[in-house]
């Protein structure tokens, strides 16, 4: 399955997106920068875009207990990579193979086994960093594919938020038309 249409999938359940991270240490303010700029499309419940900075276990039995299928944890993650690149799956996958390692990585991990015993679906979408030091902003590469990924995932969620509202609008339509057949 091609990582859009994962994407795509998961955006179709009811997901929480959590952004982990730190402002003051550069590109690792991803992901609190990513759910502050998701906010300001008004397109998910705010209880559905939750910043935990850089303390996801904090948030573990919370998260464990909200009523949705699937989890997307939104951070910089160290691989072997150019700085900018994107990733996407289920974060077990990633782990299991050594591929990723979060910037919160014994946190990240241990949140996302308490979720994952509750039945929940566990992802990352993460961006390789090009700077984690102390002090200073987000990079502007790092801001731009952030602000990419938002425009990204407010177009899936646009788009799946269109095709609900048209099936609605089909099964009314086929109701109706059963009402006026059973009275006919």
């Amino acid at each position: 399955m091609e990582v859009i249409d994962l994407l795509r999938d998961v955006l179709g359940q009811r997901t929480v997106f959590v952004g982990i991270g730190n402002a003051l240490r550069g590109d690792d303010g991803f992901g609190p920068y990513f759910i502050n700029k998701l906010k300001g499309k008004n397109l998910l419940p705010e209880d559905c875009l939750l910043s935990v900075e850089d303390v996801p276990e904090n948030f573990a039995f919370p998260l464990s207990r909200k009523q949705v299928e699937s989890v997307i944890f939104v951070d910089a993650v160290i691989m072997k990579a150019p700085a900018g690149s994107v990733v996407f799956g289920p974060l077990g996958a990633f782990e299991e193979v050594g591929q990723i390692a979060s910037t919160h990585r014994l946190s990240l991990r241990l949140t996302a086994r308490i979720i994952e015993e509750t039945g929940k679906k566990v992802f990352i979408l993460g961006v390789v960093p090009e700077t984690t030091e102390f002090g200073r902003g987000m990079t502007p590469l790092i801001t731009r594919v952030a602000d990419e990924l938002v425009e990204l995932v407010s177009h899936l969620i646009s788009e799946m938020k269109e095709f609900t509202k048209n099936k609605a609008a089909e099964i009314r339509d086929l109701k109706g038309k059963a009402r006026k057949k059973e009275k006919a």
